[in-house]
């Protein structure tokens, strides 16, 4: 079963836009199999106590970073809530960590949250003040990348799957067939880091 896993991950790694584009490597492959961070989060979070990384490590993590005032996310949060209700039953936590924008500037939590009501979003969020987690996380030494990056962080406390965002969600618009390509990914990165007897 490991066999299998890490064969997806190396596929989910180096899949190629839809449409036929040739198959390179995806902006943040190096990250698989390294330990994720533990996030930097103040005490604002919605939906949940506080949490650590570290003491959800046994479980999934999925971790979606995001903003209030950004299209991409206003897609995928709902995917992503999708996925926390079909995993529900699962050993899987799905976290939205909120970034303001622009960078530097600092917008009142409850706005956040508010947005994040409005989409349908039942999972835990919590605010990264300045950006210290996506930068550590995501930012620091790219360029030129989304900030709407995703994360599937294996019972280990591993990266198993990383999407360099912008935005996922299910469709079968063919002109969205990207978005629904990196959903099913995404959706089969969980299921296959998910602890198998």
């Amino acid at each position: 079963m490991r066999l299998g896993f890490v064969i997806l991950a190396a596929i989910c790694a180096t899949a190629g836009r839809a449409g036929g584009e040739e198959a390179r490597p995806r902006a943040g492959a190096e990250l698989i199999g390294t330990q994720a961070k533990e996030w930097t989060i103040g005490p604002e979070w919605a939906n949940s106590k506080p949490l650590q990384l570290s003491d959800l490590r046994g479980r999934v993590v999925m971790v979606r970073f995001w903003t209030d005032t950004c299209h991409y996310c206003a897609a995928s949060l709902p995917a992503m809530q999708e996925l926390a209700d079909e995993f529900r039953d699962e050993p899987v936590t799905f976290v939205g960590i909120y970034h303001s924008k622009p960078r530097g500037s600092e917008r009142q939590w409850s706005e956040a949250v508010a947005r994040a009501k409005a989409l349908g979003v039942k999972f835990p969020i919590g605010y990264d003040h300045l950006w210290q987690t996506v930068r550590a996380w995501w930012l620091d030494g790219r360029r030129g990348v989304a900030t709407s990056a995703t994360f599937v962080v294996g019972p280990d406390g591993k990266i198993v799957f990383v999407h360099p965002g912008p935005v996922f969600h299910q469709s079968d618009d063919p002109a969205k067939a990207q978005a629904n390509a990196d959903y099913q990914a995404i959706r089969a990165a969980i299921r296959a880091a998910l602890p198998h007897d």
